[in-house]
């Protein structure tokens, strides 16, 4: 029967890790908690939900070796609401008790040996990246993921390495993102790969990362699976095997002719602004209708109880145009560039709008352009 005391801050951390793999489960009731084992001086902790499978362990005084699934929303909780360091862990004819300074509290469980045995990663190509660069990226790209479960083959981030660079691509089919980064020179020259990694892989991901102070972080795959590690943290997730867009096609086949560059903190501004209006917009939802003319733009933004004009400076290459845009799509983008000014490249009112930080082409950003209905 598993007893063990342990810092209540470790374990509270290594729960925040491992829950972003666990699905409630009416089927499986299992698979809806956490598993925790103590064995050979190591406190496990796992989580799963047959696609994805998290791991780590925590240091403490193994005082009698087992295994237990906890229902650990209510715990997680309730180690919050304590002040204690030092915590007990005891299983009891089924239960989970919790010894604190002025505490005993009882917990149900579910039934550990229904818990499924995770299979492991043996052979794959392997790279290693900053943890701050890759999280920064993965941050950046994942605007453009589908959140749509059903519609699984753009419900993730396609990951790439080809011509020594790493390439990450989201697109919902109505916006694209891309990045491209050089890799580091110790990682040049490998076998490449192309794999689809599932967002809620990648949000549980960036959560993990967040809660991680390690400089590193371990990238393996087998094209079937992905495998993350860090020195006390695993992450295995199986990956989307459904054919994502042709987002090469659609880079090299972009034509524009117009070119518009907007001062990037100006431009937010407006954006915010607009968005107020136009969110709730029956028509277009989040539509607005940018006029570029004579260096200068013109936003207007409408619903049914109120208008917005905004006018800003710009500098305009190619001929004057009205195009209506997804303002918020434009705002998630436009809010993670790092340079002041922001460029557009336009071609007309029903082609696809380029927006980058004029200084760099590493991340390109491509919006489809809404009905356009004047207001």
């Amino acid at each position: 029967m598993l007893n063990v005391k342990v810092d209540r801050k470790e374990l509270l951390k290594a729960i925040q890790i491992v829950e972003n793999a666990v699905t409630e489960n009416k089927i499986r009731e299992v698979l809806s908690g956490i598993y925790i084992e103590a064995k050979e001086n190591k406190i496990i902790l796992k989580g799963t939900d047959l696609e994805l499978s998290i791991n780590t362990e925590i240091s403490g005084e193994i005082i009698s070796e087992g295994k237990i699934v906890i229902k650990h929303k209510l715990i997680e909780e309730f180690l919050k609401q304590i002040l204690d360091e030092k915590i007990e862990l005891i299983e009891e004819q089924g239960k989970l008790v919790i010894k604190t300074d002025s505490t005993n509290t009882e917990f149900s469980l579910y039934d550990a040996e229904n818990f499924p045995t995770q299979s492991k990663m043996e052979l794959g190509l392997e790279y290693t990246f900053n943890k701050n660069k890759l999280l920064s990226y993965i941050e950046n790209v994942k605007i453009s993921a589908s959140a749509d479960p059903e519609n699984l083959a753009v419900n993730c981030i396609r990951f790439e390495i080809e011509e020594n660079k790493l390439k990450l691509v989201s697109s919902d089919t109505y916006r694209l993102t891309y990045i491209e980064e050089e890799l580091e020179e110790n990682e040049k020259n490998k076998e490449g790969l192309s794999v689809s990694i599932p967002l809620k892989t990648i949000e549980g991901l960036i959560k993990i990362m967040r809660l991680i102070d390690e400089e590193n972080i371990i990238f393996k795959s087998d094209g079937t699976k992905v495998f993350f590690k860090f020195s006390n943290v695993e992450i295995l997730t199986r990956v989307i095997e459904l054919q994502f867009p042709d987002y090469k096609s659609i880079l090299k086949n972009a034509q524009h002719d117009k070119k518009v560059l907007l001062n990037t903190k100006d431009f937010l501004s407006v954006l915010k602004r607009t968005l107020i209006f136009v969110r709730d917009n029956k028509d277009a939802k989040n539509g607005g209708i940018f006029s570029f003319e004579n260096n200068k733009l013109v936003l207007t933004g409408i619903n049914e109880n109120a208008k917005i004009k905004e006018e800003l400076a710009t500098i305009q290459e190619g001929e004057d145009l009205k195009i209506s845009l997804n303002v918020k799509f434009l705002l998630d983008y436009i809010s993670i560039l790092d340079g002041k000014v922001t460029e557009l490249k336009l071609m007309n009112s029903k082609s696809s709008v380029l927006v980058k930080d004029e200084e760099s082409d590493a991340s390109l950003y491509f919006t489809m352009p809404l009905a356009l209905r004047e207001g």
